[in-house]
């Protein structure tokens, strides 16, 4: 049998099933029938290796000249498969000439209330596919489709207060809060272009898994303090394709997710990574992806930049129309989102500062409230009719600067949570007959919404009763609370207080879940952690982590030391069921007999 170049077979069109490679161009799911080692003393399994992780890829790069793989019995170097995960959504789809949803709607208590529950549970998964593709290269697809089924159909009654929510933006938590961003306007501005409600869920779905092919590079290079060499910036280009390798071997991933995934980064010109796609051979979902994706970045700090204001990252989208991005999607979404939409930070001409609410439908003018600084807070003050510097002498307030996000010192999550208390103030000083009803009692019982039982798209999914979970905390109150809640739930409960009883109960007798505090008073929840995983018989144990900082949050992450899951204090039961569904599903836990298996993940 002749062996022939990957060119050479496609040209040809020849019916040869066997290819010879070299080891870099081998992607996970290749299946490896002959190598050329560099050591001829290295004995390969006559029947064959199916490369299954980056590990194994990193192998064979290392101790091999070439490569033969068997092109049938590779999972994804089906040419037809390819073809048609980049032709997925390619056409645009209409957009109308004016994109007005945001200054149709209004912000009101209750719609911010329920905004953060969705946001809430959206950033929890953001979190979980995480780690769950840092350390499985799995997703939880029926999960991710619930959320994201949530959140696209929250779009229709809350797209204003989740457009807000998008401003909440902390260094320590970008990581994670980038893609939620992304996946929160995607979502949006495919609803206000009126696209079909597939395509905004895909949008949102997107958003959320689009840049997990980072979790699989260098933390060093990611981290690295000045400019990248081009052997880093290569590295860093191997997200797009890392991510796509492993998203694909998910089952359930809709095709037009995959292909956003793997070319968010291709560009309109068609020098963009990993194929160098151009115009409209760039799948829909990936222009639009990569816009917002910039978009977001920009106006976010991070390693390497400071965030700049909504206003410049327009300014930079526009001067990139029809070279890195899509001429038509960047100015439907600055149509989009407008001058000043909700959440944006300005500076006005007395030198007050104010935040953007929402827009007035009759003037189209964006409605503000002043801000005043408390000590070390800011808190919200008068309702204000805002214009641009320089605009017709209406009585509006004049704009001289809008400001990047958390400038001053303004924490947008502080003024998320009394944002609620003071529309609800406003609505009461002002015309009765114009406020939503919501059958409530007053602000008491709009303030309570957000603490209602989460709404469940299906039943929940546990794990076995009698199952020992091991509670690691310094914290009474965090002991018995966990005691009570898991307790009730069927489980068997262990308590430790400190490092040392923790790892002395989990090497005697190892328990099935361990909940671990990241701050313990004789050691960090991190050593911890590294000793259970370092212990044979307790080194596949999962380990859900708890913490009140956000900077612990931060090493979480960045460090990835292991664990399956996080939770961030104050919690409650969603969040602490959550993780052991997501447990679960993964295939980490066992799950509970008499459930619907349906639902459940297999382990590969």
């Amino acid at each position: 049998m002749s062996i022939l170049s990957w060119d050479e077979f496609n040209r040809q069109h020849r019916g040869e099933y066997e290819l010879a490679i070299d080891p870099s161009d081998l992607r996970l799911g290749d299946f490896i029938v002959r190598i050329d080692a560099v050591d001829p003393e290295v004995r390969f399994p006559p029947a064959g290796v199916a490369v299954q992780s980056f590990e194994e890829k990193q192998w064979f790069r290392a101790q091999c000249r070439r490569v033969v793989i068997d092109l049938n019995r590779c999972l994804h170097r089906n040419g037809e498969e390819l073809a048609r995960a980049h032709s997925a959504s390619v056409k645009m789809p209409p957009l109308p000439d004016r994109i007005n949803a945001l200054r149709l709607h209004q912000m009101t208590p209750r719609g911010v209330v329920d905004a953060w529950r969705i946001y809430r549970e959206t950033s929890l998964l953001a979190q979980s596919l995480m780690l769950s593709f840092y350390r499985h290269g799995r997703v939880d697809v029926a999960g991710t489709r619930d959320v994201v089924e949530q959140l696209a159909e929250a779009m229709e009654d809350y797209l204003v207060p989740l457009v807000w929510l998008t401003h909440i933006k902390e260094k320590s938590r970008y990581t994670y809060q980038h893609g939620l961003n992304v996946a929160i306007l995607a979502a949006g501005f495919a609803h206000a272009a009126g696209w079909d409600k597939a395509l905004v869920q895909n949008a949102a779905f997107s958003g959320l898994v689009f840049d997990l092919g980072k979790t699989r590079l260098s933390l060093k290079v990611l981290r690295k303090d000045g400019e990248l060499d081009q052997r880093e910036l290569d590295h860093i280009r191997q997200h797009a394709r890392f991510g796509h390798e492993l998203l694909i071997q998910n089952e359930g991933i809709p095709d037009a997710v995959s292909a956003s995934v793997r070319s968010h980064h291709e560009r309109a010109d068609g020098k963009g990574y990993p194929d160098g796609l151009r115009g409209d051979q760039v799948p829909v979902l990936a222009r639009l992806i990569g816009l917002i994706d910039a978009y977001d970045a920009i106006t976010s700090t991070r390693l390497h930049a400071a965030a700049r204001s909504h206003q410049q990252a327009l300014g930079i989208l526009w001067r990139e129309r029809d070279r890195q991005f899509d001429k038509q999607l960047v100015e439907s979404f600055s149509q989009f989102l407008g001058w000043a939409p909700p959440g944006t930070l300005v500076r006005l001409t007395n030198g007050d500062h104010a935040v953007v609410v929402h827009q007035r439908q009759e003037s189209g003018r964006p409605m503000a409230r002043k801000l005043r600084r408390v000590e070390d807070s800011f808190r919200l003050g008068i309702e204000v009719d805002l214009a641009l510097q320089g605009s017709d002498g209406s009585g509006a307030t004049r704009v001289a600067e809008v400001l990047a996000d958390g400038s001053h010192g303004i924490n947008m999550r502080e003024l998320t949570r009394i944002l609620p208390r003071a529309l609800a103030r406003s609505d009461r000083e002002g015309a009765p007959a114009a406020r939503p009803t919501d059958g409530g009692s007053g602000l008491g019982r709009i303030l309570r919404m957000g603490q209602k039982r989460e709404r469940r798209r299906r039943e929940r999914i546990d794990a076995p009763r009698g199952m020992r979970i091991l509670v690691v905390d310094d914290s009474p109150t965090i002991r018995k609370t966990l005691d009570n809640m898991l307790a009730q739930a069927g489980y068997r409960i262990e308590l430790a207080e400190n490092a040392e009883s923790a790892l002395e109960m989990a090497f005697i007798s190892p328990p099935d879940l361990i909940f671990l505090d990241i701050v313990l008073p004789d050691s960090s929840g991190f050593s911890v952690l590294r000793r259970l995983r370092r212990e044979p018989r307790t080194e596949n144990v999962p380990v859900i982590m708890i913490s009140g900082s956000a900077k612990a949050a931060d090493d979480f992450f960045l460090q990835r030391v292991g664990a399956d899951d996080f939770i961030h204090k104050p919690f409650g039961r969603f969040e602490v069921f959550s993780c052991i569904e997501r447990l679960v599903r993964s295939g980490a836990l066992p799950q509970r007999p008499g459930q619907n298996p349906a639902n459940v993940s297999t382990t590969s």
